[in-house]
């Protein structure tokens, strides 16, 4: 709860999009999660930094996605982007923020 305030809370106007992933997604990438998908959104639409959840988020992230969703900048768990287990196209997806003029962030930073 504290990356998303910290995330809502770096710039002085902000609609925090959040993007839990789906069951199917943390099986495919041998990721685990406490809560089923349903419940992690729920949870999510109820803390009050947070504005939207979109439970449709990729794991790889693409131009048309971040333009339909006016997608700024993405922020990622702190330590993603130095974890060898992450897989290497949803870093592309980042990579792709950047490249497009957009800019992603470790909300720790």
């Amino acid at each position: 709860m504290h990356q998303l305030r910290q995330a809502k809370l770096s710039f002085p106007s902000v609609h925090l999009l959040v993007g839990p992933f789906t069951d199917i997604q943390l099986q495919a990438h041998e990721m685990s999660a406490l809560l089923p998908h349903v419940e992690r959104c729920e949870l999510l639409r109820h803390v009050r930094w947070v504005d939207e959840v979109l439970s449709d988020a990729p794991v790889v992230l693409s131009e048309d996605y971040l333009s339909r969703h006016k997608i700024d900048y993405v922020a990622v768990e702190e330590g993603t982007s130095v974890d060898p287990a992450i897989s290497k196209a949803r870093l592309a997806g980042y990579d792709l923020v950047k490249s497009i003029g957009e800019h992603w962030c470790s909300p720790s930073v």
